[in-house]
């Protein structure tokens, strides 16, 4: 028998691969669910949404908060009673671990990239290791793209993918792009549709999708999850929390308590494959190895915000039919800003602009209600993502208690800060070939771990050393444990990493030896 834990994308992409080689597969998982009462309004809502019914559990964004928590159906289950069994203190960071059925999958914005060769230079593996695996993901993860020149750097990988309407703000862009593409390639700059884990065959562009679709149409593996059940090989156990494994000759045994109860629970396994996320499958191998106060890095790709001004806009935005999801992205090579590609996503339109100038002008909004619907056609809002290479990163220590504390600290990149005002100011110097303009004052940098594309606490090498993995992420001393989730990459691209982290999960599950 085999165990994997946690039922985030990595966990249930391992599980999918050995379930594919006919193997018997127990799934642990604390398996944290949506609160019963919004399950109930959820199933009411209807098609076309009833509005009134799903704004009881559509919850409230507050978009001018220094730390916005993300939440889905007004919920913040996803996040919930982590620290109430692992205690985790943070200094200058952002992290946020989960114990939700389906993990962080549950509440991300569905963006998905593969990698390039370039990026993951410096990893034992290369994409011939993954492009199959990538495949393979897609044989059970929907990817939603409009098809265009983006593929020849960044393939599609699947044999089917769905079309979705851009927004009239992403069209205007997409066009002047299109207008100036050989001179924004010369530039470095590539490209294309925004590429998202959505089904939206089923999707009536209602606008709700940053506080959860009401058709779920939103990829979550707890999804697979629910299909994977079906499997007789397959067996979930929900309510569990794994403390540390003991390798054996010839078992493993998993060390764990109940969710509710905390009665302490043990199991025994051929063979483990950890997909905690990254902080907790750390944790989890730190108390296995008795490595206590022992400093552990962990990388990561941050993210900057800065809001933008279109040259021509878009009228009646408030008004259309749209997704709220990303629309586009950017890919930026030069070489002059970082040795590694940066990843930039396009956000048009969505309620929240609103809600935003509401809590800036207060009463003054209802008088400036008109000239601000105009001038929310021109916002746009871009995300751009930084490799590694050049983000801070942070320092995990495991301190002895009843129970153990993680400890998780900043460490600076003096590098960052330059990477950020040189890639802003390509941006204002390109402004009439890319159709906005950056609004540098208002630029904000997430705190590391803010984006949750953070790993390689134990990176795989082709001869591992102390602290390090396999290439099919067994921790150097363990033989029957792998950890298929961002602990085992040796870096993190810019570049949304979860497909990435799926396709070497679900390698792991499919190449691993008896």
């Amino acid at each position: 028998m085999l165990y994997v834990v946690g039922s985030g994308p990595s966990g249930i992409s391992c599980a999918h691969a050995l379930l594919s080689k006919g193997e018997q597969v127990t799934l642990l998982d604390a398996g944290i669910e949506l609160e019963e009462d919004r399950k109930n309004i959820l199933k009411k809502v209807g098609k076309p949404v009833n509005l009134s019914l799903f704004n009881k559990i559509k919850g409230n964004i507050n978009p001018v908060a220094k730390d916005v928590l993300k939440l889905v159906y007004g919920s913040d289950y996803p996040y919930k009673e982590v620290k109430q069994h692992v205690p985790i203190k943070t200094v200058d960071t952002t992290c946020r671990p989960s114990f939700a059925k389906g993990g962080l999958s549950t509440v991300w914005g569905s963006s998905i990239m593969p990698c390039i060769d370039e990026d993951i230079s410096d990893w034992p593996i290369s994409i011939k290791d993954l492009k199959q695996y990538y495949n393979k993901v897609f044989s059970f993860m929907p990817l939603a793209c409009n098809k265009d020149e983006l593929a020849d750097k960044f393939p599609l990988y699947a044999d089917k993918t769905y079309d979705f309407h851009q927004s009239r703000q992403a069209d205007l862009l997409m066009q002047r792009f299109k207008k100036h593409k050989s001179k924004l390639n010369k530039k470095g700059i590539l490209f294309g549709s925004s590429r998202l884990a959505v089904n939206f065959s089923k999707c009536d562009y209602g606008g709700l999708c940053m506080y959860g679709c009401p058709y779920k149409l939103i990829y979550s593996s707890e999804f697979t999850l629910e299909e994977l059940k079906k499997n007789k090989n397959f067996t979930y156990l929900p309510g569990i929390v794994v403390e540390k494994i003991i390798e054996n000759n010839d078992n493993v045994q998993i060390i764990c308590h109940e969710l509710q109860s905390k009665h302490p629970k043990k199991f025994t396994c051929e063979r483990i494959f950890l997909a905690c996320g990254s902080i907790l499958s750390t944790k989890i191998i730190l108390s296995s190895l008795d490595k206590y106060d022992y400093p552990v890095t962990l990388k990561d790709s941050q993210h900057i915000h800065v809001p933008c001004i279109m040259i021509n806009g878009a009228s009646e935005v408030t008004k259309e039919k749209l997704h709220s999801l990303t629309q586009l992205y950017l890919e930026i090579f030069d070489k002059k800003i970082s040795p590694y590609s940066i990843h930039a996503q396009i956000y048009t339109y969505n309620d929240l602009y609103k809600t935003f100038f509401k809590k800036k002008l207060g009463k003054l909004y209802n008088i400036l209600q008109k000239p601000l619907e105009l001038l929310m056609g021109r916002i746009i809002y871009i995300k751009f993502y930084l490799h590694s290479y050049s983000s801070s990163e942070m320092k995990l220590q495991l301190k002895k208690g009843n129970p153990d504390t993680v400890t998780i600290s900043s460490a600076i990149n003096k590098s960052t800060k330059q990477t950020i005002k040189k890639m802003t100011f390509k941006f204002l110097k390109n402004f009439r070939l890319l159709g906005f303009i950056p609004m540098t004052p208002m630029l904000k940098i997430s705190k590391p771990g803010g984006a949750n594309h953070y790993g390689c606490s134990f990176p795989m090498s082709a001869n591992p050393k102390n602290n390090e993995s396999d290439i099919l992420g067994r921790p150097y001393g363990l033989k029957r444990t792998h950890i298929v989730d961002s602990s085992v990459l040796p870096s993190i691209p810019a570049q949304s990493i979860t497909l990435t982290v799926m396709a070497n999960a679900y390698r792991i599950g499919d190449t691993y030896k008896k």
